[in-house]
């Protein structure tokens, strides 16, 4: 049987409001006895902090073992000369780096690392930039230009981590979704053959085109709908209810 791959935002909410249908749905994924994990490139909590939101806003208990996010995939991607990181980021990075073993510092770092970051400024900027200049390694947790909240969509990590490359000359590594880091985590939970649920094209839709045995849903509750071409997926449909249902009529028939 198939694993199931599934985004969080825009997929099963928008900020903190659930997306119609999507509570039902993961009841009944975790009732079909399907593998799910949860992929995000969303770097701004833990996995922990994560489950608690999903029981918060969809009343649906989630194990956060079962939850991957694209700050440790950033933290994969570090070698293990790699001890002293500056983080552009959230809570979520910061434990990931902590977590590791490694330290967090202001300068002389052996990494920077970029996430989506809501008291990133100038000062923040500068330092990031002069650190790369100096020779530390430049990750990207993703570089997604935007992710949708309630009322439409905000700056993504991509935006504050296109400021850092520009100011300091440098080439991230990417290690969120589509990329390699992000697979090969993905895999190191337990993944072989897989169904992909996401919303975004560039990163959940191609992540899955770049593995034989994983097949694509698009949903159209996040930032992608069918003015675009969405040629790219397998699936297109309306929602995680939707794919849910695509999901389990395939595996019946096999």
């Amino acid at each position: 049987m198939r694993s199931i791959v599934c985004d969080l935002d825009g997929v099963l909410y928008r900020g903190r409001d659930p997306i119609a249908g999507s509570a039902e749905a993961l009841k009944r994924l975790e009732k079909s006895g399907y593998q799910v994990v949860f992929v995000t490139n969303n770097s701004s909590r833990t996995p922990a902090q994560i489950a608690e939101k999903i029981l918060i806003v969809m009343g649906v208990e989630i194990a956060p073992e079962s939850i991957l996010t694209s700050a440790l995939s950033a933290v994969s991607v570090l070698p293990d000369s790699a001890t002293d990181c500056l983080v552009v980021g959230g809570e979520g990075i910061v434990a990931a780096v902590t977590d590791s073993g490694r330290r967090i510092v202001r300068s002389g770092s052996d990494a920077v690392i970029v996430g989506i970051d809501s008291n990133f400024d100038y000062a923040a900027l500068t330092k990031a930039a002069d650190e790369i200049r100096g020779g530390a390694i430049f990750v990207a947790s993703n570089t997604d230009s935007t992710f949708p909240i309630e009322s439409g969509v905000l700056p993504g990590a991509g935006a504050i981590v296109a400021a850092v490359a520009a100011a300091s000359g440098a080439d991230p590594i990417n290690a969120g979704k589509p990329e390699l880091p992000m697979r090969e985590l993905i895999r190191a939970s337990g993944v072989a053959g897989a169904w992909v649920i996401g919303d975004r094209l560039e990163t959940d839709i191609d992540m899955a085109t770049h593995e034989p045995d994983w097949e694509s849903i698009l949903v159209l509750t996040g930032v992608s709908d069918e003015t675009m071409d969405v040629s790219s997926a397998d699936h297109v449909v309306a929602d995680l209810e939707s794919a849910v249902d695509l999901v389990l009529s395939t595996g019946n028939r096999q």
